[in-house]
């Protein structure tokens, strides 16, 4: 069995900037799906809106939901986590997560993508184990960190009732090497995540943030750990993009890169595996 997953990441929705138009979201959306092919998952990690803004969530709405209906994707295969732009702060919040959490309720038609009350989550599949994780619990916006004693919790449970032979995959939005020398936005506890995961048997970790395209391998299982660029967001020097993975039974995985760019035949083209 094959387990394919389609990762986009930090669309940015309800920036005047985002690159995108929504009819050139939903061609793109609908030719990866289209390469990607049936049963797929999409994994979405984080950074919905721009600064957290309710018309950003709206504009996320009215872009992504329809287009998930044409193209048959059940909507409980959206899998979700909030970015540091999904941190939202007023006097009338009990949790900075309530505006993405009320988001990800619509398009998923349940809570098991909510973080208000849940740093970290465990969804199970068919066809893949999913630890989701808020990198962005904490609530400060400069930086990526992980509650670890939540996720052991979590991990616990995924060892006290493994699915056999299932692909672990983990999701979060901050990323887990710093990108250069002045990245100060890295997960800060991002050795013990990994270390952990490693021990654990994932095969995948995907996260955003940093709007680049990073592939590492790490582990005496080599867990893939793997970034992606922004679907929509204009970042100087870097590529917009997305990913589709598939996990055959043997818990290998492969990678199609993809650079979402207007100087491309149908807004798409195919980069060469890094």
């Amino acid at each position: 069995m094959t387990t394919t997953l389609l990762h986009i990441s930090d669309p940015h929705f309800g920036d005047p900037k985002g690159v995108l138009s929504r009819q050139e979201v939903r061609q793109v959306l609908l030719d990866l799906l289209h390469k990607a092919g049936p049963d797929v998952f999409v994994v979405l990690s984080g950074d919905i809106s721009f600064k957290g803004q309710a018309q950003g969530y709206a504009e996320a709405r009215d872009a992504l939901f329809q287009v998930f209906d044409e193209a048959k994707v059940l909507r409980d295969r959206v899998i979700l986590c909030p970015g540091n732009h999904d941190v939202v702060k007023d006097a009338t919040s009990i949790s900075p997560f309530e505006t993405f959490d009320a988001w990800s309720a619509s398009l998923r038609r349940d809570k098991r993508c909510a973080f208000s009350t849940d740093s970290c989550r465990r969804l199970t599949f068919p066809g893949v184990d999913f630890l989701l994780i808020n990198s962005a619990y904490h609530g400060d916006i400069e930086f990526g960190l992980v509650d670890l004693t939540k996720m052991e919790a979590v991990l616990a449970d995924m060892d006290a009732t493994p699915i056999h032979d299932l692909p672990r995959v983990a999701v979060l939005h901050h990323h887990l090497i710093p990108f250069s020398r002045e990245d100060t936005s890295t997960t800060r506890n991002a050795y013990n995540v990994l270390t952990r995961l490693a021990k654990r048997g994932f095969s995948l970790v995907l996260h955003g943030h940093q709007h680049a395209l990073l592939e590492l391998g790490m582990g005496v299982g080599s867990m893939k750990v793997h970034g992606v660029g922004s679907f929509r967001y204009i970042t100087p020097g870097f590529v917009n993009g997305a990913t589709v993975y598939r996990i055959d039974g043997s818990k290998r995985v492969t990678s199609e890169h993809y650079a979402i760019s207007k100087d491309a035949p149908n807004l798409l083209r195919s980069i060469k595996n890094c």
